[in-house]
């Protein structure tokens, strides 16, 4: 039986110089705050920040500006019984971060 697990990579900040469709994504983004890529896998985080690095279904921002995982943005929820419970909070801590925290983010 699969686990799934929610993650945020954090982006290299000049991802938001770079990338116009990642900059017009986030007009709420308050400068010095952190830019990541949220998202899920039945991957534990660690093992699919590798999978992005090295272009095994990436996404081209976590691929190209991908730091690391991290760890306190990854939900305690972490893992979640089923892929649908996973995308769900995905989307959620998505949400969380570009509302409350004014966070670049992108996610899929």
């Amino acid at each position: 039986m699969n686990k799934y697990y929610v993650y945020v990579i954090d982006l290299d900040k000049s991802v938001m110089e770079k990338e116009t469709a990642f900059r017009e994504a986030n007009s709420q983004y308050v400068e010095g705050k952190p830019c990541v890529y949220v998202g899920q896998s039945y991957l534990k985080p660690r093992e699919r920040f590798e999978q992005h690095k090295n272009g095994i279904k990436s996404n081209k921002y976590a691929k190209q500006y991908g730091k690391w995982v991290k760890k306190k943005n990854i939900p305690d929820e972490n893992p979640h019984p089923t892929r649908a419970a996973a995308e769900k909070k995905e989307k959620e801590l998505a949400k969380h971060l570009i509302g409350k925290r004014k966070w670049a983010v992108w996610t899929n």
